[in-house]
């Protein structure tokens, strides 16, 4: 497992600074990730071990992580629907997530307990043959399993963000040419949310298979627009995005025709008209 390519892989899908590391551990060498933003010892790794057909990642905290843990624990309502929304998704991929609070195990991740938290124990493993293939498939199969521990995790951290955004012309409806920055909720943007669309359905477009790690290298490695099934306009203050569902990776192209109509084009639609040309072209 290499850990550089494992912190560039989830920059990009997280938009954050991620660092890679090595940490020696009784099974010999694990890879890693940390935030570069939260110094140590009060941050925390995403630390990733691979053992006999399994692959699992672990939250690892800093030494003085106290006050990163209560962050943990003071996480908002809406954003602990969204932790177990995640957790049933990424189960339902294959994956085994265990979280303990204070000790405790919890035997649903749909109902954390209150604050104050003290402990916080996240393991997510996954069972597969990519420990006894090839590098590529270790690699990749390694990048999921963090992707999905550093999601959960980062899910019930208040993360800043800034509230004004520019945004593309055929996404504010305006004009040819014209430019604007206009408000959004944080959620829509959400790193987790992203990060969580691309584990499930892959950092290719979803409509052509454009890969922009295959096309421009290591520049593009793990880059992909993600795009709204619900229009932003059409969610109200209350709306919780389901990332596995309601988001889907798409290239500049394709992301840019879906919203040439009103409401945007289903990117299944899509898929279906450039199945068609292409077969025209051949014919």
């Amino acid at each position: 497992m290499n850990e550089i390519k494992l912190a560039e892989t989830l920059s990009a899908r997280f938009r954050l600074d991620l660092t890679g590391c090595l940490v020696s551990t009784k099974d010999g060498l694990s890879c890693g990730v940390r935030a570069t933003d939260i110094p140590t010892p009060n941050g925390f790794m995403i630390l990733v071990t691979s053992g006999w057909k399994s692959i699992e990642a672990e939250f690892v905290p800093d030494t003085y992580a106290g006050e990163l843990v209560r962050a943990l624990g003071d996480s908002l309502p809406h954003t602990r629907r969204v932790f177990g929304s995640l957790a049933e998704a990424f189960n339902a991929m294959g994956n085994r997530i265990v979280l303990s609070i204070n000790g405790s195990v919890m035997p649903t991740l749909l109902d954390l307990p209150p604050a104050p938290w003290s402990q916080f124990q996240l393991n997510v493993r996954r069972l597969t043959d990519a420990t006894n293939g090839s590098e590529a498939a270790l690699q990749i199969c390694t990048e999921e399993i963090a992707t999905a521990c550093l999601a959960l995790v980062l899910t019930l951290l208040p993360l800043e963000e800034d509230d004004i955004v520019a945004i593309p012309m055929y996404e504010s409806g305006l004009p040819e040419g014209a430019c604007t920055k206009v408000t959004v909720n944080r959620y829509e943007r959400s790193p987790v949310n992203r990060a969580a669309c691309i584990a499930a359905h892959g950092a290719t477009c979803n409509v052509c298979g454009f890969d922009f790690g295959v096309f421009y290298g290591s520049l593009g490695h793990g880059y992909i627009e993600i795009h709204h099934r619900t229009p932003v306009s059409q969610m109200g203050a209350n709306y919780i995005v389901d990332p596995i569902r309601d988001l889907v990776p798409l290239c500049s192209n394709c992301h840019a025709t879906v919203h040439r109509t009103d409401p945007p084009l289903e990117p299944d639609a899509l898929a279906l008209i450039i199945a068609k040309n292409r077969n025209t072209t051949l014919s």
